[in-house]
């Protein structure tokens, strides 16, 4: 994982910028009005595509949502092109994760000229753990306990700006919340599955702790969101742990650069299993954010488990 990139400004964009900027819709498409709109979608920009997705199950025709983060990319290495900046000139709210997840976003938004968008970040008023860009954990998301605070304050907000959908809101909202919580029973009967002496996960970065601290595992990360990597006394840390709790398995992350893990896996003489996906909805067979949870959970459960 790269260091973040400096701030990058694009002047010859902001005439056209400029000539965006207070467009709150999208341009209609389909059938956008089917519920009785004014027959636009309600722009919506976000950062991570699960988040992308959580939007589209509540907001369905009558959202249009961009996810500035491409699937199987490091968000934190993102730098705004251009198209974002369009994209935020003509979006009506900006959903945010908070807790470090967007930390271009006030640039993002000047560049825009929308200093009246509306930004509701998830994660406020949420309990945090330690870690991150701001001293606290911004991987909410990968809890489900948490994702259905994220999608009660995503209704909520979409209410808001777009009065005459809330009904439907606020039913595709109750529809997703019951599957999280399907989701949320499925997961605790595949981690019962795993040995309780093999329940340590071990993985490239700290994207982790919510996941683990909601299913009993625990938990080992190589680095941080501001690490490039562990130092060689962190790093033989590390490896002592993995040895002495007997850990069947290191993980790989979609989006970041394996090698670190591969070398600590042939380092503990351990099995090395790429692909997890903490913030990727797209590709691997995982096209929404539950069927992400699910994937993780199986490659986790398989490998902890020696299968």
């Amino acid at each position: 994982m790269g260091a973040r990139r400096g701030w990058k400004v694009w002047c010859w964009a902001l005439a056209l910028i400029a000539a965006l900027a207070g467009c709150g819709r999208a341009a209609p498409t389909g059938n956008a009005g089917a519920e009785g709109g004014s027959g636009d979608k309600v722009a919506v920009v976000t950062s991570i595509t699960p988040l992308a997705d959580m939007i589209r199950q509540v907001g369905g025709d009558r959202v249009a949502v961009t996810a500035l983060v491409a699937p199987g990319t490091d968000p934190h290495d993102f730098a705004p092109k251009p198209s974002d900046i369009r994209a935020v000139a003509g979006a009506k709210v900006f959903i945010a994760n908070g807790l470090g997840e967007e930390t271009y976003l006030e640039k993002l938004i000047q560049s825009s000229g929308r200093s009246d968008l509306k930004v509701v970040v998830l994660s406020d008023g949420l309990q945090a753990l330690g870690g991150g860009e701001e001293g606290q954990n911004p991987h909410m998301w990968l809890a489900p306990s948490y994702a259905i605070r994220y999608v009660e304050k995503i209704r909520d907000t979409l209410a808001q700006v777009d009065p005459a959908g809330a009904t439907g809101y606020q039913e595709r909202a109750k529809a997703y919340i019951d599957r999280l919580r399907e989701l949320d029973a499925w997961i605790r009967e595949q981690i019962a599955q795993i040995p309780p002496d093999r329940r340590t996960m071990v993985v490239f970065h700290d994207a982790w702790p919510y996941f683990c601290r909601e299913y009993g595992l625990d938990y080992i990360y190589l680095v941080s969101s501001e690490q490039a990597e562990p130092s060689a006394q962190e790093y033989a840390k590390i490896l002592t742990a993995v040895k002495e709790r007997r850990v069947p398995a290191v993980f790989g992350e979609e989006g970041f650069n394996p090698k670190l893990v591969q070398r600590l896996a042939a380092d503990a003489g351990v099995r090395f299993v790429d692909g997890l996906l903490d913030d990727t909805v797209g590709g691997a067979g995982a096209d929404t954010y539950i069927d992400m949870m699910k994937f993780d959970v199986q490659l986790i459960v398989g490998a902890l488990s020696g299968r």
